[in-house]
């Protein structure tokens, strides 16, 4: 019974009168495992590199119940525990990341230079750009920069955005390019090299963006872009001062699915399940106590039907 029950387990239907002998005497009734391996063992046995395999089960970074201090900032320089800290002028600002994949492109060029936006791709951009100056542009908020990959289709739809933005700085990050940030589950065994190329590159980009704003009176010395830094300016927060502040970030689809992982402490290994269409927004805030919160997630509301594309598929059914 129990040899029966063990060869359902694994996937053999149970013959009728199989006696000891034809499956290898009373060994392989009482311990069928070493004749029968179950299709996990089977599929490892398969992979001629083992390491590889064994590296998808391994996470690339661990996934507590929640972190709060999950970007180190808990305590200051001088190795003092911060006080939590509320949005607005009695403290540090709440922090917005929209995420925006660049649109359409000559995905069959070869050269990154010729793998510039279509036609199409340049109206996915447009109407994007139109929608993300409507969440960035209100009383209470400052936007500081659209940031971008250095990638022609992500540069140029950053420019396409960034003139809804007037006077809002541009920049361009080399870490946000395109590439294979963590291994897959499922299907991903085949990226061990890229992993090891890109990893390290996306999880700094991840670390250089994703954290919380610190207090009026702090600098942020790690963040180049941060406008006390640049200025010194410490004169302590007016009422009406912006109690929140946006970054737009324009890369790339694996690395957008990457970071909103990241960010929500969730297994990063499963960012194949998501989907982010061309010019999709990918919005998550920071506030000042650690919370990380997804308010939409490869939103394509503001595109006409006929505008929704994932590379060369259109629409949803492909």
């Amino acid at each position: 019974m129990a040899y029966r029950f063990l060869r359902t387990l694994h996937g053999l239907a149970p013959v009728a009168g199989l006696g000891a002998a034809a499956v290898g005497g009373a060994t392989a009734l009482s311990e069928p495992w070493k004749s029968v391996k179950p299709p996990v063992q089977r599929r490892l046995t398969a992979v001629s590199d083992a390491t590889i395999e064994a590296q998808l089960f391994v996470p690339a970074v661990p996934y507590p119940q929640w972190d709060y201090n999950w970007d180190h900032r808990d305590f200051d320089s001088h190795g003092k525990r911060r006080k939590p800290g509320m949005a607005g002028a009695a403290g540090a600002r709440r922090r917005h990341i929209i995420l925006v994949r660049h649109g359409q492109y000559q995905e069959r060029k070869l050269d990154d230079e010729e793998r510039i936006l279509t036609p199409l791709g340049r109206a996915q951009a447009d109407a994007c750009g139109a929608r993300v100056a409507e969440l960035v542009l209100q009383k209470g908020a400052v936007c500081r920069a659209v940031h971008s990959s250095t990638m022609s289709r992500a540069r140029e739809t950053a420019d396409i955005i960034a003139k809804h933005l007037p006077g809002v700085r541009r920049a361009i990050d080399g870490g946000l390019c395109e590439g294979v940030p963590c291994h897959a589950i499922p299907g991903g065994i085949h990226h061990s090299a890229a992993v090891y190329r890109d990893g390290a590159r996306v999880e700094a980009a991840f670390r250089r963006y994703f954290k919380r704003a610190l207090p009026y009176d702090e600098t942020d010395d790690d963040d180049d872009d941060d406008e006390f830094a640049a200025t010194g300016d410490f004169a302590k927060p007016q009422p009406g001062d912006p109690t929140d502040e946006y970054d737009i970030i324009v890369c790339h689809a694996n690395v957008i699915r990457f970071l909103f992982l990241r960010a929500l402490q969730l297994p990063p290994e499963t960012w194949l399940r998501l989907c982010t269409m061309n010019c999709s927004i990918t919005y998550l805030t920071i506030s000042p106590s650690g919370h990380v919160a997804a308010r939409l997630m490869g939103d394509v509301g503001h595109l006409k039907p006929d505008q929704i594309t994932f590379g060369e598929h259109k629409g949803f059914n492909w």
